[in-house]
């Protein structure tokens, strides 16, 4: 299990909205970079289910199981490489036996792209799918600090 700590900024119905800085397991991540440069500092922004019924500037703990880490990070950095790959493969058997003038390296490439993109609009509709499932979303599990 994975937890942080951060600071509840807003809540709707039975949802919070948790400030959280970067951690120290961002420093190994190789995409470390991507989440401080969409705020411009080292806090990002988390919706999370609140369990712990806290209130706007509490200090809280989230929890988020390691499985469903190990899924994402799967999904997201795993499968756009696999059909980068397979399409590199089968462009350049296609390039070969369908198109003798052409270069087969660009069919392998033209195709490699395309199938990346298809293997990221996979991940992009299985995000919509699973993102409301609740063993994807962060869970407040408790108040660390009451505010005042």
């Amino acid at each position: 299990m994975s937890t942080e700590e951060g600071t509840i900024t807003k809540i709707a119905g039975d949802k919070a909205w948790v400030l959280v800085r970067r951690s120290s397991a961002c420093d190994g991540c190789k995409s470390g970079g991507v989440c401080s440069s969409l705020g411009g500092s080292g806090d990002m922004e988390a919706e999370a289910i609140n369990t712990a019924d806290s209130k706007v500037g509490d200090r809280v703990r989230l929890k988020l199981s390691s499985k469903s880490i190990w899924k994402i990070s799967f999904m997201f950095y795993i499968i756009p490489v696999i059909f980068l790959a397979l399409g590199a493969i089968v462009g350049m058997e296609i390039g070969k036996r369908s198109f003798p003038g052409f270069d087969p390296e660009m069919m392998s490439l033209a195709i490699a792209l395309l199938a990346c993109a298809v293997g990221f609009l996979i991940v992009w509709v299985y995000s919509r799918i699973v993102g409301e499932k609740r063993e994807y979303v962060p869970e407040v599990i408790r108040i660390l600090k009451p505010p005042g």
